[in-house]
């Protein structure tokens, strides 16, 4: 299989232990001091991809993720799509355990995961650092990953129409 990862998910167990090789697994939108260098040199080493949210502002959102789903799927039979809900900018995404200002737009992720449910053979996925703890009293996170879900769901959906 082939992942499709936001900024900042766990990934290097996937990895080692076999289940994911590098080359299929990509990241997008990083930004801040994640990961350090040591990090960054073992993804190298594991052939993996990331692009950086620097990539998405110069090249636009749409262009990396041509290329990203071109990585991710290269002789996979399925993707796993698991978004950080830190990917998007803390102004639209407060509940989580590590904001980082300069991240998607919630309009952007909506838009991003809906493509890839239309594009790819999705066959699992996840949301995940959603702290509602540091979302009250609006539950603008929450609210925000529930309609990543449904917006995923409504692309696969649309796939298999």
């Amino acid at each position: 299989h082939g992942m499709l990862y936001g900024h900042g998910t766990p990934m290097r167990r996937l990895v080692e232990s076999g289940a994911v090789p590098g080359h299929r697994f990509v990241q997008i939108g990083l930004r801040g001091y994640w990961p350090p260098p040591d990090v960054l040199a073992w993804m190298e080493e594991q052939r993996m991809r990331a692009f950086p949210m620097r990539d998405i502002t110069d090249r636009g959102l749409d262009a990396v993720l041509d290329e990203a789903v071109a990585a991710a799927t290269k002789g996979a039979d399925g993707v796993f799509v698991s978004v950080d809900i830190d990917v998007v900018d803390p102004a639209a995404a407060p509940g989580t355990g590590t904001p980082e200002p300069g991240g998607l737009t919630a309009r952007q992720l909506l838009d991003a995961v809906n493509r890839l449910g239309r594009e790819l053979d999705v066959v699992g996925a996840d949301v995940v650092e959603v702290a509602p703890v540091y979302d009250a009293p609006a539950d603008i996170t929450a609210r925000l990953a529930n309609r990543v879900v449904l917006e995923l769901l409504d692309g696969m959906a649309r796939r298999r129409g």
